[in-house]
């Protein structure tokens, strides 16, 4: 007997079936992302489940081009739908209103999975290089990455650790006092167990745990514009490399315009950097975010809001985003070097 062909669904129909009120909604949202030339139409995917689903990948696609290839880094952006009152709609894996009042729509961006790079190497090297480079490097890392990409830092992790494990104090005595009172041989045990100042001491340079007072971003680039002259010619082709991006990040005016206005602990991190792979970093910042889980937090690095009225503004929006694109390059490019160099 002839088996009988089953029939088959075009790969053109979508396999999840959204309620039409939200098909609607994200109708009128794709029609303002077209109108305000958000990418371009080679960006499209050629099938999608809805329209939103469409554009939020067509903008994904434009956003990653306009940054470039990446080592490190992995970012992600998103689009959501707001009511005229500022109220985020729910997927449609929930109970659809049956009139979708939509008045904005919001972008927003973060690391899609942060990793481990261990830089302690990379930066010690270069003040063999150059003295003092590390140090400047690291600086202009963590300083401008704060306002664009967040990347866990050594300093980052001391800070954590004050409240993390030591009640807010400068070292761990309080908090021994408060577990194990006078008890001598309990206090050696969780001494031994926990992250110490003496820990710290181990695991960062001095020049690693703290902020330095008093160093601003113009005298970081006259030294990294002098350390490059140094190494033109003569010095190591990574270090040189790696002080002319940090020169060319410590060059971009950034802020936080875009800073997302959401309450609880920010673990909103794009990459965690170790002095040494496998060291006190990366617990110190799982134990952050499983504190962080227990109740509100922020993992988005930033949002922009734009009313459906106002296609030009979304424009405004990209073209802002411009710097901020020059400066994930460089951040990706700075961690890669440090950490992936022969030194």
């Amino acid at each position: 007997m002839m088996a009988l062909a089953l029939p088959r669904i075009g790969a053109q129909v979508p396999r999840t079936i959204a309620p039409g009120p939200l098909l609607a909604a994200n109708a009128i949202v794709s029609r303002f992302l077209i109108e305000a030339d958000a990418f371009e139409e080679a960006d499209i995917p050629a099938t999608w489940p809805d329209s939103l689903n469409a554009s939020q990948q067509a903008l994904d696609r434009w956003i990653k081009r306009q940054i470039g290839p990446l080592h490190c880094l992995n970012p992600r952006f998103g689009l959501h739908l707001l009511s005229r009152d500022g109220d985020y709609y729910s997927t449609f894996t929930n109970q659809p209103k049956r009139h979708f009042d939509v008045g904005a729509v919001e972008a927003s961006w973060g690391e899609y999975h942060e990793q481990e790079w261990a830089v302690g190497e990379g930066l010690a090297a270069l003040s063999r290089q150059v003295p003092g480079l590390g140090p400047v490097v690291l600086h202009v890392l963590r300083r401008q990455s704060a306002w664009v990409y967040p990347v866990f830092t050594p300093d980052i992790a001391c800070d954590v650790v004050t409240y993390l494990y030591w009640c807010g104090e400068d070292d761990e005595e309080i908090a021994l006092d408060m577990h194990c009172g006078e008890d001598e041989e309990a206090r050696a045990a969780m001494r031994e167990e926990m992250v110490s100042k003496a820990t710290l001491g181990a695991a960062y340079p001095a020049w690693a745990r703290c902020w330095p007072r008093g160093l601003e971003l113009p005298q970081c680039a006259r030294y990294l514009r002098r350390a490059v002259k140094r190494m033109r010619g003569s010095g190591d082709l990574i270090a040189k490399a790696v002080a002319e991006d940090a020169l060319m990040l410590a060059g971009l005016d950034l802020d936080d315009t875009f800073r997302p206005d959401t309450d609880g602990e920010f673990v909103g991190f794009g990459a965690v950097l170790s002095w040494r792979e496998g060291d006190v970093t990366t617990r110190i910042y799982d134990d952050l975010l499983n504190l962080a889980h227990q109740g509100e937090y922020c993992e988005t690095m930033g949002e922009f809001r734009v009313p459906l009225d106002d296609p030009g503004a979304f424009a405004a929006w990209q073209r802002a985003m411009a710097g901020r694109f020059e400066a994930i390059r460089r951040i990706d490019a700075l961690i890669h070097r440090l950490s992936a160099g022969d030194w």
